[in-house]
């Protein structure tokens, strides 16, 4: 929480009020004034002591008052502060090889099954920063474009199977030119494209030079 004045330049008022009850105490004027305002049966409890002295109480109390008058006046606000969030701000997009060699079994059970795997782990330990998902064959398409919400294309992953690719291919070139499109789309200017594939075509590669 955080305190402060929406118009400070009331406190110079201050100023003045302290002067003039200086005036009237060294001046002994304030309680010829009261004398007018307050009721006679209460003027000797206020202005006259235990000892008859001059009594500062009165003096005291419209001082106090005008205090909390230009106070009021000056604006106090309570602001809650916004607590600092040190976040992650790099988003990352995820290109996945969806052609029939990521079928092939020289690592058990396939390459597919091992890819999946290590694309869950790295969604379940990734906790800060925008994430997309891209798969790819002979085309490229987005299955989550850039979210906060890593258990959602967590849900999905299973589902990546070689057979939901209409036509069969291998253009990571076309993935990544959809993943920064996908950065474009949502203002931002600086991500990472992480590529899982068992390889890039010659065409891919030298399409993805000039990207």
């Amino acid at each position: 929480m955080e305190f402060h004045l929406l118009r400070t330049e009331w406190l110079l008022m201050l100023i003045p009020l302290l002067l003039l009850g200086w005036f009237f105490w060294s001046k002994k004027l304030f309680s010829r004034d009261w004398e007018s305002v307050i009721d006679p049966r209460l003027l000797p409890h206020l202005l006259v002591g235990k000892s008859g002295s001059k009594s500062i109480w009165p003096l005291l109390f419209c001082i106090s008052i005008g205090m909390i008058i230009i106070f009021a006046l000056s604006g106090p606000v309570w602001k809650k502060l916004p607590l600092p969030v040190f976040k992650q701000q790099s988003a990352l997009v995820i290109v996945l090889d969806l052609s029939r060699s990521m079928n092939t079994q020289d690592v058990k059970p396939s390459r597919l099954v091992r890819a999946r795997l290590k694309l869950l782990d790295l969604l379940k330990n990734r906790k800060e920063g925008q994430t997309a998902l891209i798969v790819f064959a002979a085309t490229a398409y987005t299955v989550s474009p850039l979210t906060d919400d890593t258990d959602t294309i967590r849900s999905l992953v299973s589902s990546l199977t070689t057979e939901i690719m209409p036509v069969q291919g291998s253009r990571a070139d076309l993935a990544v030119e959809k993943a920064l499109q996908l950065f474009e789309n949502a203002g931002i200017n600086k991500g990472d494209i992480l590529l899982i594939s068992d390889g890039v075509s010659a065409v891919s590669a030298n399409k993805l030079q000039h990207l």
